[in-house]
């Protein structure tokens, strides 16, 4: 726990006499050492009242601070300390250290081994990887491939989540993940067309450890469609209706959480104009579980042991405004409302983050 915030009062000594940059700099040419700093302060309430999940609320900040040292624009490495904590707590919920190596194969396309680029980088779907990860969860360790241009977005993760030696009494935990959306030049200058298609594994085991519990390995799949159209030219934003259907599958049948397979689909229609978006969202689902995403979608309660709701239909809207006051500066306000058609009854979350993310020049050394 002391290394990290030896690392953090090693960043202060660096610090004077500092050269700012813009967060997209390239990093190319000479050898440079840049100072990135990443902060989220936010606010979660989850006005949660069901039998699968209870509400609660986040208040908290995390700030990430790192050395980049880029020799090449070819290679980058990372080194420095994610630090979380939420109000009210006297200590230091997370602290970890971050450090990565980054190859940059070309302008698009790229591959990490170490600290992840963050949780929201995926791209993932909520009922898949529960978007709050990016409070809780936002430093991952792994490894990293992505390919994103205007048409393809492709990100390839393994996420370490529990390391263990021989003798351990816990069970290793990772998650494989392949994000990919592909997305069509426009059609008749009115719309476009999206394909996207995730998947998941997530594992709890491992040979050398001794623990009682089961091994249990998780499949999730979600792909479909998505039309976006242009109105009047974009000048009264664009809208978009997407249809999704997942399936999900415990592929060692030990139906520890009750159920081994499932399936769901989702009906999204979407609407942006400049910085607000609306979103209104229809799901059906019959014994679904995903154990990274958001539990509001799931079978499975997080409430009470054993308890398995089959058969979920849930009409969610979802209102969002995103001002970028300054490059590096984003502050975002949500609300979403969730009706459960089956239980009749509804449920609110509201969020409210500033995120703070700028990459600061340090020196640029001679080779």
């Amino acid at each position: 726990m002391r290394h990290p915030f030896t690392i953090v009062i090693f960043f202060f000594v660096l610090i004077p006499g500092i050269h700012c940059q813009e967060k997209d700099d390239t990093l190319s040419g000479p050898a440079k050492v840049y100072l990135n700093l990443k902060n989220i302060n936010f606010i979660k309430n989850n006005e949660y009242f069901n039998p699968v999940i209870e509400g609660y609320t986040l208040v908290g900040y995390f700030i990430q601070p790192t050395i980049v040292y880029s020799p090449s624009k070819k290679v980058k490495l990372q080194l420095g300390a994610h630090l979380l904590s939420y109000a009210g707590e006297d200590k230091i919920s997370q602290a970890k250290l971050v450090f990565s190596t980054t190859c940059n194969f070309s302008e698009n396309t790229f591959l990490t081994l170490g600290t992840l680029n963050g949780s929201d980088k995926h791209r993932m779907l909520d009922p898949h990887f529960d978007n709050e990860r990016l409070y809780n969860s936002y430093a991952e360790d792994g490894l990293q491939f992505t390919t994103k241009n205007d048409h393809i977005f492709s990100d390839s993760w393994l996420s370490w989540e529990n390391f263990i030696f021989k003798g351990d009494t816990t069970r290793e935990i990772f998650t494989f993940g392949e994000s990919f959306r592909y997305a069509s030049a426009k059609i008749a200058e009115i719309f476009k067309i999206e394909v996207p298609m995730q998947l998941q594994f997530k594992h709890y085991g491992g040979q050398i450890s001794n623990y009682s519990e089961h091994v249990e390995t998780y499949f999730n799949l979600a792909t479909g469609v998505r039309i976006n159209f242009d109105i009047s030219g974009e000048k009264l934003g664009t809208a978009g209706i997407e249809y999704l259907q997942f399936i999900n599958n415990e592929l060692t049948k030990t139906e520890v959480q009750g159920i081994t397979r499932g399936y769901a689909s989702w009906i999204r229609f979407h609407y942006n104009y400049k910085v607000l978006y609306f979103g209104s969202y229809y799901w059906k689902s019959h014994n679904f579980f995903a154990p990274n995403g958001n539990p509001i979608y799931s079978s499975v309660s997080t409430v009470k042991d054993d308890v398995v709701i089959p058969d979920r239909a849930i009409w969610t809207n979802s209102l969002y405004l995103t001002v970028h006051p300054l490059d590096y500066l984003e502050i975002f306000f949500g609300f979403d409302a969730y009706y459960d058609m089956n239980l009749k009854h509804m449920d609110t979350a509201m969020t409210l983050h500033l995120n703070f993310e700028k990459l600061i020049r340090i020196a640029t050394l001679k080779h």
